[in-house]
């Protein structure tokens, strides 16, 4: 009788353990579902960000002081040539008014002719036709196609120049070497100088554009990245609400068979509860 009786109570011990296990992992189930909508939307709205826009290259301009190391104090002194008389010749013909980089070229001259003047080296006048064929040297450098100067360039030349042979380091170094050939040298400086310039800047501006093409591949890989995670955060919380079904239909049937169980243990007492007839006697 004892075994009879304890065997139920063990078994409804067991069950009722059970149905808290299986309604932990349902909580736990719908949680995981629920989070993994949240990251799933999270994910998905993902947008590739904009990254910082490419940066213009610094201005830089060409250092006269770069020029002035190139001076050397200890170069033997020269001595003025010796200017042979030459027969006056044919006046060029004045060139159109619209010459280009005429102006230009006269500024240029001029403070080369003022810094021979100030070192004292004589005959520094300019005639009008090395003027005019300085003036088609500088055209030709400044609109050379293979390089990208122009204006900006023969301005930028005046700037340079002007600073340069008015220096007073550049007069007293005339001065004390009588030399006047200082000019093509200070050109030559300008355009080398000028062109490094350029090619910094266009290859700094290469780069940024470089760096803002590599990030927006890098972001729209990330975006790209975010939606595949998305769709697997969506089969996982689809996964656990499947689960979560399973389980709550597993414990509706459960509850179903538990409840019939006691229905059948209530008519069984029932049963044996039930009063018994009186014998009736049969002696007279």
């Amino acid at each position: 009788m004892s075994t009879q009786t304890h065997t139920p109570t063990t078994e409804e011990l067991y069950l009722k353990f059970f149905k808290f296990v299986i309604l932990t992992v349902m909580s736990l189930t719908l949680l995981c579902a629920a989070g993994a909508l949240i990251f799933a939307a999270y994910q998905y709205s993902q947008s590739p960000k904009a990254p910082a826009p490419a940066q213009k290259a610094p201005a830089k301009a060409v250092n006269v002081d770069d020029f002035l190391k190139q001076l050397k104090p200890e170069a033997p002194k020269q001595e003025a040539p010796a200017q042979a008389e030459e027969e006056p010749a044919e006046p060029a013909p004045a060139p159109p008014a619209a010459t280009k980089y005429k102006e230009e070229a006269k500024k240029i001259v001029g403070c080369d002719v003022e810094s021979i003047k100030q070192a004292k080296i004589p005959n520094s006048e300019v005639g009008d036709d090395k003027m005019e064929g300085f003036r088609k040297e500088l055209q030709r450098i400044a609109d050379f196609k293979g390089a990208d100067r122009g204006q900006p360039f023969v301005t930028d030349l005046v700037k340079v120049s002007c600073a340069i042979y008015l220096h007073s380091q550049v007069v007293e170094y005339r001065k004390a070497h009588q030399d006047s050939g200082i000019f093509a040298e200070a050109i030559n400086f300008h355009i080398k100088a000028w062109d490094a310039l350029k090619q910094e800047a266009a290859q700094f501006e290469q780069d940024e554009e470089n760096r803002v093409r590599q990030e927006e591949q890098q972001e729209e890989l990330r975006v790209a990245l975010a939606k595949e995670t998305a769709k697997f955060a969506l089969m996982v919380a689809a996964g656990a609400f499947a689960l979560f079904m399973a389980l709550a239909l597993y414990l509706i049937i459960s509850a179903i068979e538990s409840n019939l169980r006691q229905i059948n243990r209530n008519i069984a007492n029932l049963g044996a509860e039930k009063p018994q007839a009186p014998a009736v006697s049969l002696e007279a």
